[in-house]
């Protein structure tokens, strides 16, 4: 973790060095007792630092760009007044800043220890830079990739999830996490930078913390944070699960199906039979036999006698399969039917 005094530090980076003598506290004259220190938190170290959006980065690199030649002389020194008042504002504040999609990086879940490996990247503007201006790390140069840049690793840690559900339920929430920095420019070269054709902002992380806008929920910080804002839009849908039918009202199944219950499912079967002697012209018998299941659906069905593989048969089956029975409280009922044709 970087907290305030790291600004306190030598920086070397990008050609740009600047020493500042580190901080002494001199031996006390008085006898009053020393007053503990505060805990540090991510709150305690941002303070009231406002927040710097991504329409603010826009600001941010005009700020740090701007020629001012356009216009008279009048209008190009209250262009560069502007400009240089915005910079040097910039560069004496601490702010609150979002991190972008380069930001997080979570790794596989593995069966053998449970673990995801968390890592934080000092990414504030790495791969949509507003106005072509980076925001990265001061902690070291950043690393390009085509036009995508990847910034220092601010912080790595190890997460235990239970099992591979679990695994999968929070990966699956890993697009929605947010990133949250508390920076300051830093000091070197005014915290400007510039590579090949690219052109960037270092700031020196003071913390950082992921979170889940969802309900606010800490994944990982560098100091102690209590919850980070909350977006319920951010939230994961909610499916319905499924109610229980009321079957208050229903009247109870029987038991079983009786004869007169078979006898009406079948009278179907019985007319066809008509039908099929009529397209034929073959007399027989035939038994089939069933078994019904306790919702009504055909689990089983065979023919046999006279017409088993003849175009009679054929046609007493398809006759057959379209049966429904009434729904009963057995599961599985058997028996046998028989059909004269004609």
């Amino acid at each position: 973790m970087r907290t305030a005094a790291s600004v306190l530090a030598s920086i070397v980076w990008a050609g740009l060095s600047v020493g500042v003598p580190a901080a002494h506290a001199g031996p006390g004259a008085g006898a009053v007792a020393a007053v503990p220190p505060a805990p540090v938190t991510f709150e305690s170290v941002a303070g009231a630092a406002p927040a710097i959006s991504r329409a603010d980065l826009l600001g941010v690199a005009w700020a740090t760009s701007a020629p001012c030649t356009d216009g008279d002389d009048a209008e190009q020194r209250l262009c560069r007044a502007v400009r240089d008042r915005r910079l040097a504002t910039l560069r004496a504040g601490t702010y609150l800043i979002d991190g972008d999609s380069g930001a997080l990086a979570v790794s596989e879940w593995t069966a053998a220890d449970k673990l995801v490996t968390v890592t934080v990247n000092g990414c504030m503007a790495c791969v949509e830079p507003p106005g072509g201006l980076y925001v990265v790390s001061s902690a070291a140069a950043p690393i390009f990739n085509g036009t995508v840049a990847q910034g220092a690793n601010v912080h790595t840690s190890s997460m235990t999830l239970a099992d591979a559900v679990t695994a999968k339920r929070f990966r699956a929430r890993v697009p929605a996490l947010r990133t949250q920095f508390v920076v300051k420019v830093a000091a070197a070269g005014g915290g400007l930078w510039t590579r090949d054709d690219k052109r960037g902002l270092a700031v020196d992380v003071l913390a950082a913390r992921v979170y889940d806008p969802c309900d606010g929920s800490i994944v990982v910080s560098t100091a102690p944070s209590g919850q980070g804002p909350v977006d319920a839009s951010t939230c994961p849908a909610v499916v319905d699960s499924p109610t229980r039918p009321d079957r208050r009202n229903e009247p109870e199944l029987p038991q079983a199906m009786t004869s007169k219950d078979i006898r009406t499912a079948m009278a179907p079967v019985q007319a066809a039979s008509s039908d099929c002697y009529d397209a034929y012209g073959v007399m027989g018998k035939a038994k089939l036999t069933y078994t019904v299941n306790g919702d009504g659906s055909i689990g089983a069905y065979e023919q046999e006698g006279d017409f088993v593989d003849t175009p009679t048969g054929t046609c007493l089956d398809k006759a057959a399969r379209a049966v429904t029975f009434p729904k009963t409280k057995k599961k599985h009922f058997t028996f046998s039917f028989p059909v004269s044709v004609p």
